[in-house]
């Protein structure tokens, strides 16, 4: 099923978002990870479209987006709630992975209309990874250019590594991830220098801002997470203290990028709560 390509202007820049299924169906939308871009959820997003209006945004500094000078979590949450004005949707369901996942739920706290659901995919919860994302992402601050296209998919590599399992979803991620530059050489299309400095307005970790939200929230979990610290996990699979209305999570037999190595249960898993979701009652607003 190939995507709609949609955009708006959100604070002077360019928005850009992929979109399958009818307009007026219930949004999924799905927030990728740092340096990542709409096309990592194309193996997924689409199985979801027979029951929901299924959005893939590319963040300011990322995809096919517009780059900023300046990178905040308050405004890559911003352009979210913009997308979804756009679309006229209503009780969405928010995605996000990894870096994503901290963003959909900056997100979600802002959201001014009903909000079905939040579903964090082996997203960071508590400053102990949080703030290890800073010796990550500083390898994301330099600008690397390759002779041709064929050279920059080739040297394609998700971050955190990770085994392969399928050559063909990696190559086809790694050739929505480059751009031509003026000199007629390849290079990575998302912005470095998103990734040189600390946001200032990053949450330091999540669960308080998760206490915020009356709406559903879901954890998606892979068994080889070097993202999810162990301490979270248990927190996540253990008994629920009451702090929050409606909490569940999945272990996945994956790795982070779970949408690479296990698309289908990811689907399935995100299926199992949508569904679960749709019979209960939705959110009037973000936060309680």
């Amino acid at each position: 099923m190939s995507p709609e390509h949609r955009s708006t202007v959100v604070d002077g820049c360019v928005i850009r978002w992929l979109a399958w299924g009818e307009p007026r169906g219930p949004a999924v939308l799905f927030v990728h990870g740092g340096a990542a871009h709409s096309w990592w959820w194309s193996f997924t997003a689409p199985l979801l479209a027979d029951r929901h209006r299924v959005l893939a945004i590319d963040l300011s500094g990322h995809g096919d987006s517009d780059r900023r000078e300046r990178y905040s979590f308050t405004t890559w949450a911003a352009e979210i709630n913009a997308v979804l004005d756009v679309e006229s949707s209503t009780d969405p369901v928010f995605v996000g992975h990894s870096m994503g996942g901290i963003v959909a739920t900056v997100a979600a706290v802002h959201r001014q209309g009903p909000l079905a659901g939040l579903v964090l995919v082996d997203a960071p919860l508590s400053n102990a990874h949080i703030s290890n994302f800073d010796g990550e992402h500083g390898t994301l601050g330099r600008t690397r250019t390759y002779r041709t296209k064929d050279e920059a998919v080739a040297r394609f590599r998700p971050l955190p590594p990770q085994p392969v399992t399928s050559d063909e979803l990696v190559a086809h991620i790694a050739r929505h991830s480059v751009r031509r530059t003026p000199d007629g050489q390849w290079t990575w299309k998302f912005d470095p220098s998103a990734f040189t400095r600390i946001q200032p307005d990053r949450p330091a970790e999540l669960w308080s801002l998760i206490h915020r939200l009356t709406c559903p929230v879901g954890a998606i979990v892979a068994e080889r997470s070097t993202v999810v610290i162990p301490q979270d996990r248990a927190r996540l699979t253990g008994p629920q203290d009451g702090s929050h209305p409606r909490i569940a999570c999945q272990l996945l037999d994956g790795n982070h990028h779970v949408m690479l190595d296990r698309p289908v249960e990811l689907v399935q898993a995100l299926r199992a709560l949508l569904d679960e979701w749709s019979d209960g009652a939705t959110d009037e607003g973000g936060t309680a």
